[in-house]
């Protein structure tokens, strides 16, 4: 008699159940119970006792109806060349919440599982897009936006999963899934993301036995160390080093990172911290044109750097300041960004402070850089939130 399940046949979890079997050196019926599991019971017992020929009615979805369009493009920030499509909807902002939670969860865990990781950033880079596409500033605070999707997850600190836990994250996976497809039509842009999660399963079902972490060989870096970034060559200054995971914190002429302690090297030669000015945080991103005539610049973390009033003259602004503003225009985006060695965006922000009569000096969000390794709070660095 041929049982059916939703997914597998019950014929299909046996000869499955005996590779995962022998290949992780667990019983057959611990074996047969974890890929039950996995397609939707829960044990080997409930496949059995499955009644024939009344196969298990999958929920209604509820899938939205398809609008028209079905989809809208995003466009390139500067030149407004069209670099993707994203649906023509909106997921609640408390749904994103929840995907954002679960992905941030299983990378934590694949953190050195690298094709897992790869894939499951491409899903959020994905997911980050289109709340971004679909809230503005207005409607989403940059704080919370910037938490959702990159705000962390748990810390993984033991070897490989054992099978059980790969089996919860595969099941967290398509709980994510699950969210998304209740929130968006069918569409190109939807198939896309069902491909991306395709790759990410596929990957999570293929951990290594062993897991190289980095060793723990190396002595704690204290706060305030100046560093070098390997794979920029970026000059950086750290926070904070987690000598558990071997991971270090800290901020860039790119903004804040977290890398592993095997992928910086420590300067020999210690520069002042008055000297240290990062780009992300001194350079114009923007400007602001307000209904009084007057103007701010912005970093690229959307902090206030300097004001001009309407009649010409400059001062410092304090980097936490609400601007209401009628109009903007950006210098760069994150393509031409001058913190990846873009010498032509480069000379055109210097030229924009030198225009403005500031370019020697500092503006106040540097003045939070002591306060902030005192207090070992970066984000003093962005008090709206790092973008």
């Amino acid at each position: 008699m041929k049982i059916t399940t939703i997914g597998l046949s019950a014929e299909s979890i046996k000869r499955k159940a005996k590779k995962v079997s022998k290949a992780n050196g667990i019983t057959h019926t611990a074996a047969l119970n974890l890929v039950a599991k996995e397609n939707g019971y829960e044990n080997w017992e409930q496949v059995v006792n499955h009644t024939p020929g009344r196969p298990r009615q999958k929920p209604d979805r509820g899938r939205p109806a398809i609008p028209v369009p079905a989809t809208l493009d995003y466009h390139h920030t500067i030149s407004g060349k069209v670099i993707g499509q994203h649906p023509n909807r909106k997921m609640t902002v408390k749904r994103h919440a929840r995907v954002g939670d679960l992905l941030s969860d299983i990378l934590a865990a694949a953190e050195y599982h690298k094709r897992a990781k790869k894939a499951l950033q491409d899903i959020r880079i994905t997911m980050d897009t289109w709340l971004g596409c679909e809230y503005d500033e207005i409607t989403l605070a940059n704080q919370e936006f910037n938490s959702i999707y990159y705000g962390g997850g748990f810390y993984w600190t033991g070897d490989a999963p054992s099978l059980k836990e790969q089996a919860k994250f595969r099941i967290m996976l398509r709980r994510a899934k699950a969210i998304i497809d209740r929130s968006y039509h069918d569409c190109p842009p939807l198939e896309m993301l069902h491909k991306q999660f395709d790759t990410a399963t596929k990957m999570l079902e293929k951990w290594p036995k062993t897991i190289k972490w980095p060793g723990s060989k190396y002595r704690r870096i204290s706060g305030g160390t100046f560093i070098r970034l390997k794979h920029n060559q970026q000059v950086a200054l750290v926070f904070g080093h987690d000598t558990r995971r071997s991971t270090v914190d800290g901020y860039s002429d790119s903004g804040h990172f977290t890398v592993g302690r095997h992928e910086l090297t420590i300067l020999r030669r210690q520069p002042q911290l008055a000297d240290f000015k990062p780009m992300r945080l001194a350079l114009p991103y923007g400007l602001w044109k307000l209904a009084d005539g007057s103007e701010v610049l912005f970093n690229r973390d959307y902090c206030p750097i300097w004001q001009r009033s309407a009649g010409g003259v400059v001062s410092g602004i304090a980097p936490d300041l609400d601007i209401r503003y009628q109009s903007s225009e950006h210098f760069y985006d994150d393509r031409s960004a001058p913190y990846y060695n873009n010498k032509v965006t480069l000379k055109k922000c210097l030229a924009v402070l030198k225009d403005w009569g500031v370019l020697d000096q500092q503006p106040e969000v540097l003045t939070r850089l002591p306060k902030a390794l005192a207090e070992n709070n970066i984000g003093l660095l962005s008090p709206k939130g790092f973008s």
